[in-house]
C-alpha cells in the first residue's frame, strides 16, 4: 500500500513538471471569464435565493391547491423568468391551464414536458387528468399506467389514480385499476373502500358491502372516513336497500366488529330509520369496548346536527341520540366516567333540539320527554354544564314558541333552588325568569328580578340585558328621562353587545323627541304601547299600536323637519308586517319610508330590507334592483359590504 501510494506521487510531480513546461513555451494570453450555461433543474448557488425561490414554489403550489388561478397565473409568470425552474414549473403551468378549464392547452404541455422528461411522474399525472376532462378515457388509462410505473411508490400513485378515475366517473376504470394493482403488490384488499364506491356505482352493491367490510375490519378506526365517504358520496338511502341488507347481514354474521354495526345504523338514519338503527346498537350499550366506539360516533353524530337540514334524517338521528344515550347513562356496564359522559352529551343533545325548534308533532309531549331526559342527567353528572343550559333553553323554548311564559317561569323558580347550579347558572337563569314574568304580563316581579340582577357586578353580560329591559320597562311606563339615561349607560358600558345599538338608537330617539317642537311627551306617549307590548312580547297587540302610533304622530308633527321616532315607528311596523307574513304590507310602508323621507336615517336599511324580503321569497330581480339602487343612493350605509355579497349569492 505504501508503494502504491509513493509510486502514484511520483507520476503526478512528473505530470506537473511537464505541463508547467508546456504552459512556459507557449505566451500568455489574457483570462476572460467564461459564463457557465444556465441548466433545467440546476438551482442558484446562494442559499438564501434558494431558500426564496422554493418558498415561492411552496406558494405556487398553494394557490393552485386553492383555485385562485389569476394569483397563480401572475406568480407563475414571475418565477418563469428564472431558467432555472423551467423544468419543474411545466407540471405546474399544466395544472394551471387544468384550473382555467382549458384542457388541450394543458394536454399539449404535458406532452411537451415529457419530450424532455419522460420519467416525470407530475407530468403523467397532469396528462391523465387532461385526457379524461377531454372524454378520452383509453388514452387516459395509458398514461395512468405510466404515472404508477415512474412513481417511487406504487401503493400511493395507485390510490391517486384510482381516485382519479372516481372523480371523472369511470367506476369500472376505477375497478380494473384496483384489480391489477392488487395483484401487482399482492394485497387482497388493496383500496378497499374506493373500490366499494366504484362497486356501488356500477350497481354490484353485494360485492361493495364485502369490501367495505374488509375496510372496516382491517382498519375500524377509519369508521368516520368510511361513514363520510359513503354518504357524501355514492350511497342513496332510497335506492341502496340491497347495499343496506348487505352490511346488515355482515354486521349481524360471526366475526363482526362493532365499526360495522355502527356502519349500518349510521346509514338507517341517513333514510330516516331511527327505531332499526337503535335496534343496531343495542348490543353495544353494555359492552364497555363498545360503549366507547359507540361513544365517538355519537360525538360525531351530535355534532353534525347543527349543519344538518331539518329533515327525515334530522329528526332520525335526535330520536337515535336521546335513545342511545338515555341507555348509555343508564347501563350498569359502563363505568362511571362513561357514563357521565353519556349524560352530558344527552344534555346537549336536548339543547340542540329546542334550539332547532324541531320536536316532531307533538312539542308538548317532546317537553315532557325533555324534562324526564335532564332529570336523569342530574343524577348520573350532576356537575354538567350542558344541563343547565339545556334547562334554560328548554324554558325559552316555552315561553317563546308554546307562548306559556308561566309554566316556563315555574321550571326557572325550581331551577333556581337547585344547590348544584353554577354561579353564572345563577346569574343566566334569573335574567330568563325576569323576562319569562315580563312575558306573562307580570311587569312588578319581573322587574324586582331583573334589578336585583343588574346589580351584580361579577356577570356584566346578563346584568347589562338587565338593565336593558329595564329601560324599556321604563320607557313603557312614561318614565321618559330615567328611560333615556338609562339606555345611554346600558350602551357605553357595553358598548359590543347585541343589545348595544339598539339601547343607543332608542336613548336618541327618545332625547330628541323631548327636544322636538312639533313632539315631544305627547308623541312619546304614544309609542309607549308599542314599546309594552314589545316587552310583553305580545306581537299582535304590537302590530296594532304601531298602526295606531304612526297614523296619530303622522297627523299631528311637523312633516317638513326630520321626525326620527316617527321614521323608527315606521321601519318597525314594515319589520312587524314581514314576521306576520303581510308582504306587500311590509314592502309599501318600507317604500314609504325611503321615499318620502329619503334623508332618515332608516331609509338605508329600510331599502335594504325591502331587498332581503324579495330575495327570501325568491324574488332575485327584485332584490337585485332594490340593492343596486341602495348602492347608488346611500354609498355611505354602514352594510354596504354585505349587500354586495348578497348581490353576489343572487342567481
Amino acid at each position: 500500500m505504501i508503494r502504491r501510494r509513493g509510486l502514484a506521487v511520483l507520476c503526478g510531480a512528473v505530470a506537473l513538471a511537464v505541463a508547467l513546461a508546456a504552459s512556459a513555451q507557449q505566451p500568455r494570453a489574457q483570462k476572460t471569464p467564461r459564463p457557465v450555461p444556465s441548466r433545467p433543474g440546476l438551482m442558484p448557488a446562494d442559499p438564501h435565493a434558494l431558500f426564496d425561490l422554493r418558498q415561492r414554489l411552496q406558494e405556487l403550489d398553494q394557490m393552485l391547491s386553492l383555485r385562485a388561478a389569476s394569483k397563480a397565473q401572475a406568480l407563475l409568470a414571475d418565477l418563469g423568468q428564472h431558467q432555472e425552474l423551467a423544468g419543474e414549473l411545466v407540471p405546474r403551468r399544466a395544472r394551471l391551464a387544468q384550473l382555467t378549464g382549458d384542457f388541450d392547452k394543458a394536454a399539449e404541455i404535458a406532452r411537451q414536458g415529457l419530450l424532455d422528461r419522460p420519467d416525470d411522474p407530475a407530468l403523467w399525472r397532469n396528462l391523465a387528468a387532461s385526457l379524461f376532462m377531454l372524454a378520452r378515457p383509453d388514452s387516459a388509462r395509458l398514461a395512468l399506467d405510466r404515472y404508477i410505473a415512474t412513481s417511487p411508490s406504487a401503493r400511493s400513485a395507485g390510490s391517486v389514480a384510482i381516485d382519479l378515475c372516481l372523480q371523472t366517473r369511470h367506476p369500472q376504470m376505477a375497478i380494473d385499476l384496483v384489480d391489477s394493482l392488487r395483484t401487482a403488490l399482492g394485497e387482497a384488499r388493496f383500496a378497499a373502500l374506493p373500490m366499494s364506491q366504484a362497486l356501488l356505482a356500477v350497481g354490484r352493491k353485494t360485492a361493495a358491502a364485502v369490501e367495505i367490510s374488509a375496510a372496516l375490519r382491517a382498519q375500524p378506526y377509519n369508521l368516520s372516513l368510511v361513514r363520510s365517504r359513503l354518504l357524501q358520496g355514492q350511497y342513496d338511502p332510497d335506492k341502496d336497500e340491497e347495499f343496506l341488507q348487505a352490511m346488515a347481514g355482515i354486521a349481524a354474521g360471526p366475526g363482526a366488529i362493532a365499526a360495522e354495526k355502527l356502519l349500518v345504523a349510521n346509514l338507517l338514519l341517513a333514510g330516516g330509520r331511527a327505531d332499526e338503527a337503535t335496534a343496531q346498537v343495542r348490543g353495544l350499550i353494555s359492552s364497555p369496548a363498545g360503549g366507547q366506539s359507540l361513544l365517538q360516533n355519537v360525538n360525531t353524530l351530535t355534532r353534525e346536527l347543527d349543519l344538518m337540514p331539518h329533515d327525515r334524517q334530522y329528526l332520525a338521528t335526535v330520536d337515535f341520540l336521546l335513545e342511545v344515550l338515555e341507555k348509555m347513562a343508564r347501563a350498569e356496564q359502563q363505568g362511571a366516567l362513561l357514563r357521565q359522559r353519556a349524560a352530558d352529551r344527552l344534555a346537549e343533545v336536548c339543547e340542540l333540539a329546542l334550539q332547532a325548534g324541531r320536536l316532531g308533532d307533538d312539542p308538548r309531549a317532546a317537553l315532557a320527554r325533555f324534562n324526564g331526559l335532564l332529570d336523569e342527567v342530574r343524577q348520573v353528572n350532576p356537575a354538567s354544564d350542558r344541563l343547565y343550559s339545556a334547562r334554560i333553553t328548554l324554558a325559552r323554548y316555552m315561553k317563546d314558541t308554546l307562548k306559556d311564559p308561566q309554566d316556563a317561569a315555574r321550571n326557572l323558580e325550581h331551577l333556581l333552588l337547585d344547590t348544584d347550579l353554577p354561579t353564572e347558572g345563577v346569574a343566566l337563569t334569573r335574567l330568563s325568569l325576569g323576562e319569562c314574568y315580563l312575558a306573562a304580563g307580570d311587569t312588578a316581579r319581573g322587574r324586582a328580578v331583573l334589578t336585583q340582577l343588574a346589580h351584580d357586578k361579577d356577570f356584566r353580560g346578563p346584568a347589562g340585558y338587565a338593565h336593558y329591559h329595564l329601560a324599556r320597562l321604563d320607557l313603557a311606563e312614561g318614565a321618559f328621562t330615567t328611560a333615556r339615561d338609562r339606555f345611554a349607560v346600558v350602551a357605553m358600558d357595553n358598548p359590543g353587545a347585541p343589545y348595544a345599538n339598539d339601547a343607543l338608537e332608542l336613548g336618541l330617539a327618545v332625547a330628541e323627541e323631548l327636544d322636538n317642537p312639533s313632539g315631544g311627551p305627547e308623541i312619546l306617549g304614544f309609542y309607549t304601547p308599542c314599546v309594552l307590548y314589545d316587552v310583553l312580547e305580545q306581537t299582535d297587540q304590537r302590530r296594532r299600536a304601531l298602526r295606531t302610533f304612526v297614523r296619530e304622530t303622522t297627523r299631528r308633527v311637523d312633516l317638513s323637519e326630520p321626525q326620527h321616532l316617527l321614521e323608527r315607528g315606521l321601519y318597525e311596523l314594515a319589520d312587524a308586517l314581514a314576521a306576520a307574513d303581510s308582504l306587500p304590507a311590509a314592502r309599501k310602508v318600507l317604500r314609504t319610508l325611503y321615499t318620502d323621507h329619503p334623508r332618515s336615517r332608516f331609509a338605508a336599511r329600510a331599502m335594504d330590507r325591502e331587498g332581503e324580503l324579495m330575495a327570501q321569497e325568491n324574488r332575485p330581480d327584485e332584490a337585485r334592483r332594490v340593492w343596486t339602487r341602495l348602492l347608488v343612493q346611500y354609498p355611505d350605509y354602514l352594510f354596504l359590504p354585505d349587500v354586495r355579497e348578497e348581490l353576489k349569492e343572487l342567481p
